[in-house]
């Protein structure tokens, strides 16, 4: 529930109100209570689900789609799922990037909380560099999330993060400004 209001929160200051396909990488516990939390402050009518475990993903979909109201589509590749999404959110335990950044719409707002160890990546580095790039906590994110990578292969460093939510959500930053693409690393 924690981390699915911490995608909620994300939703509510990264989204913008027109964008309405969401997307999934990883169709397991943390991606329904991404959905559940954020469909209290944002309305999808579309979502894109792609899983290693094809039946899964399908009644992950079919569950979403009951309960949520909005159709939820099964996608043969995670390609299809980000090419098809305004947002999307990863919640693998991978080791290896779940996405390539010619796969996503200049726009989109990627929500990661896969990374949540030191053996666990799931963005390239460039995606991270090409954003507005947010942490939770930027001193966790650069030990054990996603922004680890990044530092690691000189791609950023903390100085490079735009703001902690933190500082978003209490009006010290401004969130979605326009048209950006934008990583929210949530550990």
């Amino acid at each position: 529930m924690r981390t699915g209001a911490a995608g909620a929160i994300s939703v509510k200051h990264f989204v913008a109100p027109h964008h309405k396909k969401v997307g999934y990488i990883g169709a397991g516990v943390i991606g329904k209570a991404m959905a559940r939390a954020s469909n209290i402050i944002h309305k999808f009518e579309e979502g894109y689900v792609f899983g290693l475990d094809k039946k899964m993903s399908q009644q992950f979909a079919d569950e979403l789609t009951q309960e949520l109201g909005f159709p939820h589509y099964v996608c043969d590749t995670a390609e299809e799922a980000c090419r098809a999404s305004d947002c999307i959110f990863t919640q693998t335990p991978g080791a290896a990037p779940v996405l390539e950044l010619g796969w996503l719409q200049p726009h989109a707002t990627l929500i990661c909380s896969g990374s949540d160890q030191p053996t666990k990546n799931e963005l390239p580095p460039d995606v991270m560099k090409k954003s507005k790039f947010i942490a939770d906590l930027k001193r966790q994110c650069v030990r054990v999330g996603e922004l680890r990578t990044a530092v690691k292969e000189g791609a950023m460093t903390e100085e490079d993060v735009y703001a902690e939510i933190g500082e978003v959500v209490n009006g010290t930053k401004k969130g979605r400004e326009g048209n950006e693409l934008i990583v929210v690393d949530l550990t």
